[in-house]
């Protein structure tokens, strides 16, 4: 499948044609500010090196007006552009990467809930950046998630990049939203090396919130 985030315009509004409509017709039908799809920052459907042996399955990239206007903005979406197109910087996994501190990259939400895996590799955050790849269920940002329409087109691009990860026997987390990413990609009900979180509102992927036997798979499949 051809990736079509290679047309992803390069500056607001930042949506794929192919999905324009239905995302307008959601955002007509939202009367809570929170819900609506927010188009003027870059969408976040994957992040990392798709070829990486552990997958993380999350709901949707967060939204803060705050982080857009940060002085550092323009080196996240250059970052962010890049990653689209499967090219990288320094850091592969780019959430990882201090330098992005308060931008639209989410670094301070991510470094806080990777830091167990961190320590019980022993790698420093630029070598684990080259082991993570990240699959966002709905690839468009918005302060909260509320999408229940049909599966866009550019999210079968995902889900094909995460059916791709399964047939190589990549481990997959899911972090968020089981029932959605089940629903699309029914083979992870039965996936062995399908593992969830305890807890999907705090979202650490930690030994507590893993389990001993699953997180100590996914630290050796890390530091292989």
């Amino acid at each position: 499948m051809e990736n079509p985030w290679t047309q992803l315009p390069q500056k607001p509004p930042f949506i794929l044609s192919c999905d324009a409509d239905e995302i307008e017709h959601f955002n007509t039908r939202q009367h809570d500010i929170k819900f609506k799809v927010i188009l003027n920052e870059i969408p976040s459907p994957y992040i990392g090196n798709l070829e990486s042996p552990v997958i993380f399955l999350n709901l949707n990239p967060a939204y803060s007006p705050e982080e857009s206007e940060s002085s550092q903005v323009a080196q996240y979406r250059k970052i962010a552009q890049m990653n689209l197109l499967h090219q990288f910087a320094d850091y592969p996994f780019y959430v990882l990467d201090p330098s992005l501190k308060g931008t639209p990259s989410g670094y301070e939400w991510f470094n806080s809930r990777f830091s167990p895996l961190m320590h019980a590799t022993g790698m420093s955050a630029k070598e684990l950046s080259n082991k993570l790849f990240l699959v966002e269920f709905f690839p468009y940002r918005s302060q909260k998630c509320n999408w229940r329409g049909n599966i866009l087109p550019s999210q079968r691009y995902a889900l094909s990049l995460l059916e791709k990860a399964i047939s190589r026997q990549a481990t997959v987390i899911i972090m968020r939203s089981e029932k959605f990413w089940i629903d699309a990609v029914p083979a992870l009900k039965t996936y062995p090396y399908c593992y969830k979180l305890h807890s999907c509102q705090q979202v650490y992927i930690s030994e507590k919130n893993l389990g001993t036997k699953e997180f100590n798979a996914v630290v050796e499949k890390i530091c292989r």
